[in-house]
C-alpha cells in the first residue's frame, strides 16, 4: 500500500504545471457536464417524450374525427353568419369607439356612408376616421378594431406627419363594415 501511494505521489509530482492545469480542466469539464449538460439532456428527453405523446394524440383524434364536408351553399351560409346584421350597427360602432378609447386614440369626428346593392347579400357601411395619434397607438387600434369586428375591413390608410420630429401623425382611416341586410 505504501508503494502504491509513493508511486501515485511521484506521478503527480512528475506531471508538472501543464499536467495540473489539464487535470483541473478535466475536473471542471466533469463538473460542468453533471451540473449543466446532464440536466439539459434530461429535459430534452422529456420534451421529446411529450412531443411524441402529443403527436400520438393528434393522430388518434384525426383518425376518430371525420371531416365535415359542406356544400358550397352551406359554406356561403356559414360565411354570411359571421357578419352582424343592420340592426346591430349601433353596437358595432360602439365597439369600434371602445377599441379606440382603449388604445388612447381620440375619435373626434367621423364620416359615414351607407351603400347597399340589391344583388349583394351584404351591405357596406363606409367609415372615414380622421385621427391624430402616434404610430404605435394607431397600429394597436386598427388591430383591435379588426379583431373585434369580423365584418370590418380596412380600405385605405393615409399617414402624414406635420414635422419630422413630431411623434404624432395626421391619419385618415377608411374602414368598410360589411353587414347582413335586414330582412
Amino acid at each position: 500500500m505504501k508503494r502504491l501511494r509513493w508511486e501515485l505521489l511521484n506521478a503527480l509530482r512528475a506531471i508538472g504545471l501543464a499536467g495540473w492545469v489539464g487535470l483541473g480542466l478535466l475536473l471542471l469539464c466533469a463538473a460542468v457536464w453533471w451540473g449543466f449538460a446532464a440536466p439539459l439532456l434530461d429535459e430534452a428527453r422529456q420534451l421529446d417524450a411529450d412531443s411524441a405523446a402529443l403527436e400520438r394524440r393528434v393522430r388518434e383524434r384525426a383518425a376518430t374525427d371525420a371531416p365535415v364536408v359542406l356544400t358550397a351553399q352551406q359554406q356561403l351560409a356559414e360565411f354570411e353568419r359571421r357578419f352582424s346584421d343592420e340592426k346591430s350597427l349601433t353596437d358595432s360602432l360602439a365597439r369600434l369607439h371602445a377599441a379606440a378609447r382603449r388604445q388612447g386614440v381620440q375619435l373626434d369626428k367621423a364620416e359615414f356612408k351607407w351603400a347597399s346593392d340589391a344583388r349583394e347579400p351584404l351591405s357596406r357601411y363606409t367609415i372615414v376616421l380622421p385621427l391624430k395619434c402616434d404610430y404605435r397607438a394607431l397600429r394597436r387600434f386598427t388591430r383591435d378594431a379588426v379583431r373585434e369586428l369580423p365584418g370590418l375591413a380596412m380600405e385605405e390608410v393615409s399617414l402624414r406627419r406635420a414635422d419630422a420630429k413630431s411623434p404624432l401623425l395626421d391619419v385618415q382611416l377608411r374602414f368598410v363594415l360589411f353587414v347582413n341586410k335586414a330582412g
